[in-house]
């Protein structure tokens, strides 16, 4: 399944394809299958300078005059593109426990773990030729807050990034976060821009300080980079990098197309992340593999995202982004200003966006009643749903079946006691609403990814066993972006998805976080006193609009924990157990990245960090590193 937002969807590798979202260790050495006793796509042979890559990806970003961290929406496939303009603050160590230093050479917390200061590198020019320095990286942090979608992602986590000198910042905190350096690796934010990119009338290439520079773009076909000769970086033998000439990557969404296109050499590399797609590779000859199924990151999750509130996205509502339509908003008129609330405001943001998509339209729709607000129908949508048929159909047994966000050899596993499979149960239940709610008819919408035979085959699978317990589901199917931007808006019922996973369960914290609507401001809520006690809102990216105290507590307890302690193992599991009570996702299986390249590619499965020489996290789930890559 893809639809990626994954740690590497618009905001993270947590991350983040839509769709499927599919949002990315074991040395590398380790993680590689050996070959006439080598790794796969690792070589110590000395590098042939020159020659251009041509890389086979999913998707493109929507705009690439904005493609930047601040502002970038990126699964991925997006995460690949930008690993060729920009550098992070930090990469992953290979084994997936350390942020190594780019463009950051390091990361001290206060005490608390609520004041971090971040040491950057000297010495390194954007493709502009301007130096990058600490009033670049506020100006990146700045972008990013000040953007709709891309900061109240990061507000629950980052209050402000300040010059210390000019080459110190320190990022001031909201809550206790004792693994930031591995949030600024693994996060879109993490991306260093030139600032003159962040105008809203900036109709230029991206600026970035990576290894590559834009030559040409056409947005969904093709993109065409050539090599950033003054770029900062050298290898470990002192040679500059990148190795290649160039680098292009096509946009080829349909899964099997991206294979013919690496078997006739229409292009050298591909990312595939459909089972039955990498069982082929297996067979190819002149093609070389690598999964990233033993990487030590948890993979990510192939699931369907479910609109548990059944209304547009609450925290947009109260933030006043949806007052074009009619529906006032909260936040700045009154909260923000100490003011109550009046009950009429409550109302219209809280059931005035109350509807669903409509499945003759394909509308968002408020006159209809939605019923994934109801837990009782998402827990039969659960037991309707053959996993080990979708593992075995869909993905063709790459993998392995889920049964919440972890893979089974995590520390964070245990059995959550996801429903099982259970068609007579699930019949009983949607009857049982059909008689409480006095209505003759339970259906859905739900997103798939157009384009792709993959996903119209997942789809079929779901039709007939939600249609086997009284469930009748009608396909949206629609590109890439305009998935992401249903889920961001709340526009939809229920959307294909892969995402989640990561080096480490905290980057999952903006996808799962909320705050109490009904206490006080004071109290860290906002104050909505006309809504049912207790009520939580979900945050900005919380797309699944899931609002649980007991989930929100426990990822406060986790991020505040030493990393690996018995704390955060305990309340991480706490998450994973009342996913599978709440049903906010319908797990599936998780997602195998699977990296293929030609044989003449060299060194793809190697990166390192900014010395040239420690091994970083590469291929990172659906991301890559491009910078010591040749041809030969």
């Amino acid at each position: 399944m893809s639809s990626t937002l994954d740690r590497r969807t618009f905001l993270t590798h947590s991350a983040t394809t839509v769709g499927g979202l599919a949002l990315a260790g074991t040395v590398v050495d380790g993680m590689l299958a050996n070959v006439a006793g080598g790794a796969v796509g690792v070589t110590k042979a000395k590098p042939k300078l020159g020659g251009t890559l041509t890389v086979g990806t999913l998707s493109d970003v929507p705009n690439y005059h904005i493609f930047n961290g601040a502002q970038g929406r990126m699964d991925d496939s997006g995460f690949c593109v930008a690993n060729a303009l920009y550098d992070p603050l930090f990469v992953m160590s290979a084994n997936g426990k350390t942020a190594l230093p780019m463009l950051a050479l390091s990361a001290t917390p206060n005490a608390s773990y609520t004041v971090w200061t971040i040491a950057l590198r000297r010495g390194v020019a954007f493709t502009n030729g301007a130096t990058f320095d600490a009033e670049i990286c506020v100006a990146n942090y700045n972008a990013a807050k000040n953007n709709q979608i891309v900061g109240p992602a990061i507000a629950p986590i980052i209050l402000s990034v300040t010059k210390v000198n000019d080459f110190t910042v320190e990022y001031n905190l909201a809550i206790p976060y004792a693994s930031l350096p591995i949030f600024l690796a693994e996060q879109q934010i993490a991306y260093m821009a030139h600032p003159v990119s962040f105008a809203p009338t900036y109709t230029g290439d991206p600026i970035g300080t990576g290894p590559f520079k834009v030559k040409s773009w056409q947005v969904n076909v093709e993109s065409q980079f050539v090599k950033n000769h003054k770029y900062w970086r050298k290898d470990g033998a002192g040679r500059r990098l990148p190795y290649l000439d160039g680098i292009n990557f096509k946009t080829i969404p349909d899964s099997q197309s991206r294979n013919e296109a690496l078997q006739t050499g229409a292009v050298d590399m591909i990312l595939q992340e459909r089972g039955n797609q990498i069982n082929e590779l297996k067979k190819m000859s002149g093609i070389s593999m690598v999964t990233d199924q033993t990487q030590p990151r948890d993979p990510s999750v192939n699931c369907l995202i479910l609109n548990t509130t059944g209304t547009l996205n609450q925290y947009l509502c109260w933030a006043g982004d949806f007052a074009a339509i009619g529906v006032p908003g909260a936040l700045p008129t009154y909260i923000e200003k100490g003011m109550p609330v009046p009950t009429a405001v409550q109302q219209a943001d809280w059931l005035g966006t109350l509807g669903a998509v409509n499945p003759s339209t394909l509308a968002w729709d408020t006159s209809l009643k939605p019923v994934l607000n109801n837990v009782s129908i998402r827990q039969a949508c659960a037991m309707a749903i053959n996993r080990s048929a979708y593992f075995k159909i869909v993905d063709g047994s790459v993998g392995a079946v889920s049964d919440g966000l972890y893979r089974k050899t995590s520390p964070f596993y245990r059995n959550p006691n996801y429903p099982s499979y259970n068609p007579t149960k699930a019949r009983a239940l949607v009857q049982a609403y059909k008689t409480a709610n006095k209505v003759a008819s339970v259906g859905f919408v739900i997103d798939i990814l157009a384009g792709d035979q993959s996903a119209t085959q997942a789809f079929s699978l779901f039709k007939q066993q939600l249609g086997a317990v009284g469930i009748t589901v009608t396909p949206r199917p629609v590109v890439q972006s305009a998935l992401i931007e249903n889920l961001i808006f709340g526009q939809y019922d229920c959307a294909t998805l892969t995402q989640f996973g990561g080096v480490d369960p905290s980057l999952n914290y903006v996808w799962f976080l909320s705050q109490s609507a009904t206490a006080s401001p004071q109290q860290g809520g906002l104050g909505l006193t006309s809504l049912p006690a207790g009520t939580n809102i979900a945050g900005a990216v919380n797309f699944a609009h899931q609002g649980d105290p007991v989930v929100e507590d426990a990822m406060l307890a986790a991020l505040a924990a030493t990393p690996r302690s018995p704390v955060e193992v305990r309340s991480w599991r706490t998450v994973n157990s009342q996913f599978a009570k709440d049903i906010p996702y319908l797990w599936l299986d998780i997602t195998v990245n699977a990296w293929a390249a030609r044989d003449n590619v060299q060194n793809w499965a190697y990166g390192t960090a900014a010395d040239g020489t420690t091994q970083c996290l590469s291929p990172d789930g659906g991301s890559a590193r491009w910078d010591q890559i040749w041809k030969s």
